[in-house]
C-alpha cells in the first residue's frame, strides 16, 4: 500500500518562516545596511577642504661661496585657522627645507644655505588671483610657520579651522587625512585614513601612525565626525652634533634609517600644541611691532 505524505498547509509554512525570522533576529544578522552619506567620513570629510588654501612664494636662497645665490619659486597647502586671515603651514614646505638640507649636508666644510619666503600670495576660495600675505613667524623645531594676510577673510565669507575645537586620539584610534591632489587633477580634496600606533612625549607631544604618511606636511588630520586632531609635521634634532651622528656616513647611514622614517614620516602634531605654539607666535610678532 502506497503512503502518501501530507501536505503542508499554509498555515506550516508561515509557522516555518516565523521561526526561521526569530532565529535570525536572534543571532545579530539583520540583512544588508547601506550606510547614509553624513556617516561616510570619506564623504562628509570632503567639506573640509574649504579651510587649506594654496600659499605661493618666491624664496631668496642665499649659499656661502655662491655669489648673489638664487630665486626658486614654491607653492604649498596651508590652513586658515582664524577670521582675522591668519594661515598655518609646515614650515619645511614654506621653504624650511633649504635650512634643513644645510644641516644634512654638515657646516663643517663651510657649506651653508639660508632663504626666506617673499612675494607671498594666499588663494582663497574660488579666487584666481592671490591675496597678499607677510610671513608672521616661524618655529623650524615644531616645523610650523604663520602667515597673515593683509586683511581679514570675515568679508569673504571663508570658514576656518578652529584649533580649539580637537579631539585627542589614543594608540589604536583610527584618524582621517585630507589633501588636495595637484591642480593637473583639479585640485580635488581626497581622503586617506590611519591608524595611531604611539604617542611620544618627547621631545614634544605627537601622535606616530603606524604607517608613514605621504603627500607632504602641514596636512590636517580629523576624526571621522570630523573633529580636528592635528597636522602632520617633520621633526629633526635642533642640535648639529646630534644630526652629524647619524649622518656621518658609510655604513652607519644604514643603521640609522629607521631612526629618520621616524623623523620624516609624518608624524602628527595635536591641535592643542599647535594652539599653543600660536599664541606664543602672535605674542612673539606682537612684541616685535613694539620694538618696530
Amino acid at each position: 500500500m502506497m503512503i502518501k505524505r501530507p501536505r503542508c498547509c499554509s498555515s506550516d509554512r508561515f509557522g516555518r518562516s516565523v521561526a526561521v525570522t526569530l532565529l535570525v533576529a536572534s543571532l545579530g544578522f539583520t540583512g544588508p545596511q547601506v550606510a547614509r552619506a553624513e556617516d561616510n567620513p570619506y564623504r562628509s570629510l570632503v567639506s573640509k577642504a574649504a579651510v587649506m588654501v594654496d600659499v605661493t612664494f618666491v624664496l631668496k636662497v642665499k649659499m656661502t661661496g655662491a655669489g648673489g645665490g638664487r630665486e626658486i619659486e614654491g607653492e604649498t597647502t596651508c590652513l586658515l585657522i582664524d577670521a582675522d586671515g591668519l594661515v598655518l603651514c609646515s614650515n619645511t614646505e614654506l621653504g624650511g627645507y633649504v635650512g634643513l638640507m644645510s644641516q644634512l649636508m654638515g657646516r663643517g666644510g663651510g657649506f651653508d644655505m639660508s632663504a626666506a619666503p617673499r612675494e607671498i600670495k594666499v588663494l582663497v576660495g574660488d579666487r584666481t588671483e592671490g591675496l597678499d600675505g607677510r610671513l608672521l613667524a616661524r618655529d623650524s623645531d615644531r616645523d610650523l610657520a604663520w602667515v597673515k594676510l593683509n586683511e581679514p577673510i570675515t568679508e569673504l565669507g571663508l570658514p576656518f579651522l578652529d584649533l580649539t575645537q580637537a579631539a585627542e586620539l589614543q594608540p589604536g584610534d583610527r584618524f582621517y587625512r585630507l589633501r588636495r591632489m595637484d591642480k593637473f587633477f583639479g585640485s580635488v580634496p581626497i581622503v586617506t585614513e590611519g591608524i595611531v600606533a604611539a604617542m611620544v612625549e618627547r621631545p614634544r607631544k605627537l601622535l606616530v601612525p603606524t604607517e608613514p604618511t605621504s603627500g607632504g606636511f602641514g596636512l590636517p588630520v580629523f576624526t571621522a565626525d570630523g573633529r580636528i586632531v592635528g597636522i602632520t609635521v617633520i621633526q629633526f634634532p635642533a642640535a648639529e652634533d646630534q644630526i652629524d651622528g647619524m649622518l656621518s656616513g658609510g655604513m652607519s647611514f644604514l643603521s640609522s634609517a629607521a631612526k629618520l622614517e621616524d623623523m620624516v614620516g609624518g608624524l602628527i602634531m595635536p591641535a592643542a600644541e599647535l594652539a599653543k605654539a600660536t599664541q606664543l607666535a602672535r605674542e612673539s610678532f606682537a612684541r616685535d611691532d613694539e620694538d618696530e
